[in-house]
This record gives C-alpha cells, structure tokens and sequence, in this order.
C-alpha cells in the first residue's frame, strides 16, 4: 500500500450559501497559504540538499513540509466543493476533518539520493497528466459540483469520487515531489466514503511505475 493515503467523506447536502461564495470566503485560507508557500520555498530546497547529501530527511523538515502538503489538500479539497467544513488554518492533522492525508508518523530512515537528485525529471510523467487532470477535469467537477449544490441542494456521487480520484492524485504526486516518501506515485487508489460507511467504486487501475535511478 502507498505511503501516503488520502481520504474524504462525502457530505451529500452542503450548504448552498457557503457553496455560493465559496470563492469569497476562500481569501483568509489563500492569503494563509501564500504565507505557507513563502516558508515552504526554504524548507523544500533544504530538505533536497538534507537527502542528497546526508541521504535523510531531517524529521522537523518532514513534519513542517507534511502539514504545508495537508493544509493545501485540505484547502483545494474545500475550494473545490468536495467538503463544506471550514478547513482548518494550522499543518498538524486533524482526523475529526472529513477531508484526510494520511503522512507516517517520521520519515523514511534512508533515501536514494540519485532519486531525489532527480526528482523534478522523474516526476515529470505524472506531473504532465496531473496538470491536464488539475485543469480540465477538476475545474469541470468543480463547476457541475457548484452548479448541483446552489441550484439542487445536493452534490452528485459521481462528482465526489471523481474529486477523490483527482485529489488523492494529486496528495500522492506533491509527496513524491517534496520527498515525504521514495515510492513513485501510482494512479487512482481511493474509494470515498459514502453515508453509513458504504464504499464508493474504485478508481481506474494505476499506471505502471517508473524505473528506479
């Protein structure tokens, strides 16, 4: 199993007001995140020279980049209609949110520094289809989403595991990207979690990994 899961619960009533100016009301957590993002910058570049040079990952580097990784996810989650709770502005987890990225506790006890040397290039794969995924598909499910929920009052179970498939994606491509584990991010391992516990179909097969360096 990946290292790194995450998870959602589906809410099948959110609020049509807050669904409405969800744009409006994201500012706070987008003005937060840029001030996290600033951090982020010196952290990212030190835990990449930490890995290359020692072959570890020092743990209050790990720690701090998990929680940038699991307010961003958090926040896109949010912004884009999977959930109608207020995400949290601090990086520690918070199971009780129904919106989850499941980091292990410290970090791997070594790395391959050839693989994080390179990793932008190895990345670059996924990232590609990420992008396509982030800028059509995503921003589509976001706008049936928001469409369903103001003028419905519901958001589609359809939507919601397309939102799973996209944001469990994307939780595994920026781990990778910002080393909080070595294993190559797979395609498509979610199953959200509907109302009284019933699991949703899986999503498509995962792709085949690249080759080690």
């Amino acid at each position: 199993m990946y290292p790194i899961t995450y998870e959602a619960d589906l809410n099948p009533t959110p609020s049509r007001a807050t669904t409405f100016f969800r744009l409006l009301l994201a500012i706070p957590w987008l003005i937060v995140a840029m001030f996290w993002g600033l951090l982020f910058a010196f952290t990212h570049l030190f835990a990449w020279v930490a890995i290359v040079i020692l072959g570890r990952y020092p743990e209050w580097l790990y720690n701090f980049n998990a929680g940038v990784v699991r307010f961003s996810i958090r926040v896109t989650a949010w912004l884009y209609l999977q959930t109608d709770e207020w995400p949290p502005f601090g990086l520690s987890d918070d199971p009780s949110y129904p919106i989850r990225v499941n980091v292990p506790a410290a970090p791997e006890a070594k790395q391959g520094r050839l693989k994080a040397f390179f990793r932008l290039i190895l990345v670059l794969p996924v990232a590609i289809i990420l992008s396509y995924a982030t800028s059509y598909i995503q921003l589509l499910a976001g706008l049936v989403a928001w469409l369903t929920i103001v003028f419905r009052g519901y958001l589609p179970e359809g939507v919601f595991n397309m939102m799973s498939f996209i944001n469990g994606f994307h939780t595994r491509v920026i781990s990778y990207v910002v080393f909080l584990t070595d294993a190559y991010p797979p395609i498509g391992l979610e199953k959200g979690k509907l109302p009284g516990g019933d699991v949703a179909p899986p999503a498509p097969p995962a792709a085949p990994a690249a080759p080690a360096v």
